[in-house]
């Protein structure tokens, strides 16, 4: 692993065991500049290549622990299926992630949270123990409220929105493709989504909504829309800050790198893919993995989550 190019795809790490899992991250943590520089980079891509090669669907990332307890497909490739897997302790993690997020956006006690996105999402399964096996508890169960979800595609869009209007969430999540076709029966029918939802979080794996595009949708919609990152390969998830306007990154969770920055260079000149490590991840590692989301690198600094590193996208 030592002395590979740090540009160049990796291999999946088969060989990791959680020793070396807690030197990484004390490497990341102390001297981040050699944790990049000797550490490869992880793709989609090349999972999938060592799927193909190897037939194990978790693309033998592996560590020496017994068997996770779940496993989720990616929505990547059908074809090539790719799975997450998580133990119980990956579960709670995941799911005070998705609870801190829920927080951010001001979620809490008694509240009802609508999520129109597929059970294989994580904004979907990690929301409540009813859902998930081995979920001791979800997001919502964290903070006493109630879950209310559209399992399906974006040609459901009309089922969602009489969901709303009789639920009246609180937040509604939303996959990124079902907010056009959302958006538009909202129209058709001369609706006042304000009359039902205070807030839209639009969430989208592997990729963000455009912020221009948000605030075209903001405006046609009345309410305040705000973005989510995901990157499910890396169980990532990201809150764009109602208060700051930039997404938060938890140090204790994950560790996010811009590595096209070059020496010399700006930092936040240019957007570019973000690369992640999850600290929780340890039955099947998320080292490094290079995203296709594109963001710029922003110091902390937001009192709603005080010394939190920042995504600008």
């Amino acid at each position: 692993m030592h002395g590979a190019n740090p540009m160049s795809p990796s291999k999946s790490p088969s060989h990791f065991t959680l020793r070396t899992l807690r030197a990484l991250r004390a490497k990341a943590v102390r001297w981040p500049e050699d944790f990049a520089a000797t550490v490869p980079l992880m793709t989609l891509e090349g999972l999938v290549s060592e799927k193909m090669k190897s037939g194990d669907v978790y693309s033998s990332r592996r560590t020496k622990r017994p068997s996770p307890k779940v496993a989720f497909q990616l929505e990547y490739d059908a074809e090539t299926p790719l799975y997450v897997a998580l133990d119980s302790n990956e579960l709670r993690r995941y799911a005070e992630t998705l609870r801190r997020c829920w927080s951010l956006f001001g979620i809490a006690k008694g509240d009802r949270v609508g999520i129109f996105d597929y059970g294989t999402s994580p904004i979907s399964y990690l929301a409540s123990s009813t859902f998930t096996p081995y979920l001791e508890r979800g997001a919502a169960d964290i903070l006493g409220c109630l879950p209310i979800c559209n399992d399906g595609l974006a040609n459901l869009s009309q089922r969602a929105v009489d969901i709303v209007k009789f639920v009246r969430p609180r937040v509604l999540f939303l996959r990124t493709d079902c907010l056009q076709p959302f958006t538009h029966e909202i129209g058709r029918g001369s609706l006042a989504l304000s009359s039902w939802v205070e807030t839209l979080v639009v969430v989208e794996n592997e990729g963000v909504l455009p912020r221009a595009e948000r605030d075209a949708y903001q405006a046609k919609l009345g309410v305040p829309i705000h973005r989510m990152m995901r990157a499910d390969a890396a169980m990532f998830l990201a809150p764009e800050c109602p208060r700051c306007g930039f997404f938060h990154v938890w140090s204790d969770l994950y560790h996010v790198e811009a590595p096209q920055e070059r020496p010399g260079q700006k930092s936040g000149a240019q957007p570019s893919r973000l690369v992640i490590t999850n600290w929780f991840a340890t039955s099947r590692p998320a080292i490094r993995y290079l995203s296709h989301v594109n963001g710029v690198l922003q110091p902390a600094g937001c009192p709603a989550a005080a010394g939190a590193p920042r995504i600008s996208a």
